[in-house]
């Protein structure tokens, strides 16, 4: 009988134990799940189109267009004046009459025309492939400090820096001051043609020609 009895007795010891260790196990399982229901799944960022950079290019193409092509000169050569004395600017290698100044790595130049003010940049960087801004963004930022569309988009082709032929998106303004503005943007080749904006400032001389980057 006392055989039998703690016989008895220890089957209902590793039963109780038993149960009680599938006890702590459910507890456990349970309380991982609620924790992985609690934590937040993290999504991975969707790029977008435009990088990061391309804002603060555009806002540096507008700063310069703005304090030199927008502002008012009594002539061509007062223009040239101005970007003689301004520290940033010096001449542009292997053209005439082109200011060039390099911002981040970047080269922005304003060129005083017979006839005008053009600020252009290579929207594309040959070196690592960063577009600076598109044309819709262009076009978005010149509405937005008061230039006025006129007239209808054009396309036209003209000849790239390695005499490729690309692709020109034109576009007539009128800027806040008045004055007719040409927006000049590849659709294709954008580190082969620059992209201009110019302001027509001055009467053309008999005979005189514009410079052009692009030429």
């Amino acid at each position: 009988m006392k055989g039998s009895t703690l016989s008895i007795a220890a089957l209902f010891a590793a039963l109780s134990i038993t149960l009680i260790g599938c006890g702590t196990d459910d507890a456990e399982v349970s309380s991982v799940n609620q924790v992985d229901l609690q934590t937040p799944t993290k999504v991975a960022a969707v790029p977008l189109q435009a990088k990061p950079d391309s804002a603060k290019g555009l806002s540096v193409f507008m700063k310069l267009h703005s304090e030199f092509c927008e502002k008012t000169f009594s002539s061509r050569e007062s223009l040239i004046a101005a970007l003689k004395s301004d520290s940033r600017f010096h001449p542009a290698k292997g053209f005439i009459g082109v200011y060039e100044t390099n911002i981040d790595g970047i080269s922005y130049a304003v060129s005083p025309e017979v006839d005008g003010c053009t600020t252009d940049v290579l929207v594309k960087n040959k070196q690592t492939g960063e577009v600076l801004f598109s044309y819709d963004q262009m076009n978005q930022a010149l509405q937005k400090v008061g230039y006025q569309e006129i007239g209808k988009e054009s396309v036209r082709k003209d000849m790239g820096t390695d005499r490729q032929e690309v692709t020109i998106l034109e576009r007539t303004f009128l800027s806040p001051r008045g004055e007719e503005t040409n927006l000049d943007f590849p659709s294709n080749g954008l580190d082969r043609y620059y992209m201009t904006l110019f302001v027509k400032k001055f009467d053309m001389p008999v005979g005189e020609e514009s410079i052009s980057l692009n030429n």
